[in-house]
This record gives structure tokens, C-alpha cells and sequence, in this order.
């Protein structure tokens, strides 16, 4: 798991792309549900879902990799901010 730079990927394992993503829908509104999780050829289709309604966002590779170490805080900008755009839309 480890990209073309030398650095650690995440993108392989879905497990922690689903970590990644429940960890911010936490902080942003816990009554929405991370649905499905679809991986792609070079990005994941999350699935977001409140009561009825239901939203997907597509994130990409670099993403994904630039958020390999979100456990100590260092998430991709552009990721934070299109899950919570999806979430705000619900």
C-alpha cells in the first residue's frame, strides 16, 4: 500500500477509507448513516443518508491519500469539505 512518492496509501483498504469517512460524519451531524461505500477504479462513491433523503459524493484517489494519516488530525481540506457539503444537502 504504498503510492508512487514513497508514502502511504489508504486508498486500498476500504476498511480505513470507511473509518475515515464515519470519523467525519461524526463531527458533522451523527444522526446521518454512511449507507454504501462503492470503490471505483481511482475513487470511492459514498452513499450518505438522513431519515429518507440520501446523497453521494465521489472522492478521488489523491484525496484519499493525501488523508492517509487522519488519525492524527491531518485531513485533506477538499475531502472535509465536500463530505460536509454532502451532509449539509441532506
Amino acid at each position: 500500500m504504498i503510492d508512487q512518492l514513497g508514502g502511504y496509501s489508504i486508498f486500498e483498504d476500504k476498511g480505513e477509507v470507511k473509518r475515515l469517512i464515519h470519523s467525519l460524519i461524526q463531527q458533522e451531524d451523527p444522526e446521518v448513516t454512511l449507507e454504501s461505500l462503492r470503490k471505483m477504479n481511482f475513487s470511492y462513491v459514498i452513499t450518505f443518508s438522513k431519515m429518507k433523503r440520501r446523497k453521494e459524493v465521489e472522492l478521488n484517489q489523491a484525496e484519499i491519500d493525501a488523508s492517509w494519516n487522519w488519525r492524527n488530525g491531518t485531513i485533506d481540506e477538499i475531502l472535509q469539505k465536500r463530505v460536509k457539503d454532502a451532509i449539509t444537502e441532506l
